[in-house]
């Protein structure tokens, strides 16, 4: 049988594997002898449609078997249930996986969910801003998310490693995405949510706009960056890639928008992304991965 290198729901994937002892399961576990399969679960950075994003990027430069989860706009309280979590988990040991890569909680400190947070307070600090986001609780909900995720792995598929990432420090703060004749019918199911996800909610809760990019910095590169090293610390199975310093993230045109970068800058990550992935993998799956 052709085995296909992209999948896009589990359907697929349990026609492709077979049960344990069928010539199938046999078919799959020779492909990946050498080979590593992959899930990608995750938000808009692995799910876009609007051109080639994260994941797309990442999956190119590897040999192997992948199904892609999720889609844009999800939160981690919504993808990291309970439930999904114990699903996923049972479903990526059942069908032999190596490898989970995760691009949750971004959403969670955005958009409504940030105006929430400060109501109609005015004339903030960046310091002072990030102290309130800190203090309504922000990021100890995505810390809990990651460990409902993190516990059902490392209960029902502790053989499995979980690679997570950062976000590049941001630069074009209040651009919304751009449509155009070329990507309308692919942004359709994201009208009316094409940004900006950051400085909307923030233009009247900063004292001036200088504010912004320093506050952006702390969400992401301290807040949630520091979620992660947490995660990091309290599960071996966890590790992430950190894109805060990568060379060539801080101009203009690594962005695509406020918080995406654009095909080329993805393509950039991508490979950032891959060296997480290398070492995560099993030793003899890693010469796979570029």
């Amino acid at each position: 049988m052709t085995l296909q290198r992209i999948y896009t729901n589990w359907d697929d994937v349990r026609d492709a594997t077979g049960t344990p002892s069928s010539r199938k399961r046999a078919a799959w576990r020779e492909y990946l002898q050498t080979r590593p399969a992959i899930a990608y679960w995750g938000d808009s950075w692995f799910t876009t449609p609007l051109y080639r994003n994260l994941n797309w990027h990442s999956f190119a430069r590897i040999e192997g078997i992948s199904v892609r989860l999720g889609k844009p706009g999800f939160q981690a309280k919504d993808m990291c249930t309970r439930a999904n979590c114990r699903n996923y988990a049972e479903r990526l040991t059942a069908r032999e996986f190596d490898l989970l890569g995760v691009s949750i909680g971004g959403n969670d400190a955005l958009d409504k969910r940030l105006a929430k947070v400060f109501g109609d307070m005015s004339g903030l600090s960046a310091a002072d801003a990030y102290q309130e986001v800190v203090d309504a609780g922000v990021f100890d909900g995505i810390r809990d998310c990651y460990e409902t995720l993190l516990d059902a792995m490392s209960e029902l598929a502790p053989q499995i490693r979980v690679v997570g990432h950062t976000y590049a420090p941001l630069v074009r703060i209040g651009e919304k995405g751009k449509t155009d004749i070329m990507n309308l019918g692919l942004a359709r199911p994201l009208i009316g949510n094409v940004g900006p996800w950051l400085w909307r909610p923030m233009k009247s809760v900063l004292k001036n706009k200088a504010e912004a990019k320093p506050f952006a910095d702390l969400l992401l590169g301290q807040g949630f960056a520091g979620v992660l090293a947490q995660i990091k610390r309290g599960y071996s199975q966890f590790s992430f890639a950190d894109f805060r310093n990568v060379p060539g993230t801080q101009v203009e045109s690594f962005w695509y928008d406020e918080i995406h970068p654009n095909e080329d800058g993805f393509a950039v990550l991508g490979a950032k992304y891959n060296e997480a992935l290398r070492t995560a993998l099993p030793a003899a799956k890693r010469a796979a991965v570029r």
